[in-house]
C-alpha cells in the first residue's frame, strides 16, 4: 500500500475520504498556515506582488474636474451635451 503522505486527495469529495485521510489534510493544512506564517504570504506566492505593495506606498492621483471631463468627452466620441 502507498504511503498515505504521498497519496493525491485533490480528487476526493469530502463524503469520500476517510477518517485517516481527513487527518492527513488535517496535518497538511497546519503545515501550510505554518509555512505562511514564518515566510509570509508574498514570499509563499498567495499575494499579489505589484509596484504599489512592493514600494509600501499607495498611488494617490490628484482630483482634476478639467481632466475628468476631458476624459468623459474622448469616451464618448467628441460629442458634447
Amino acid at each position: 500500500m502507498d504511503d498515505i503522505r504521498q497519496r493525491d486527495l485533490s480528487k476526493k469529495r469530502d463524503q469520500d475520504l476517510t477518517g485517516e485521510e481527513r487527518q492527513e489534510l488535517a496535518r497538511r493544512f497546519k503545515e501550510f498556515k505554518q509555512l505562511v506564517r514564518e515566510r509570509g504570504a508574498r514570499n509563499v506566492g498567495l499575494a499579489p506582488n505589484t509596484k504599489a505593495q512592493g514600494s509600501g506606498k499607495k498611488r494617490i492621483r490628484k482630483w482634476d474636474p478639467a481632466a475628468i471631463a476631458a476624459a468623459k468627452r474622448k469616451k464618448a466620441g467628441g460629442r458634447t451635451r
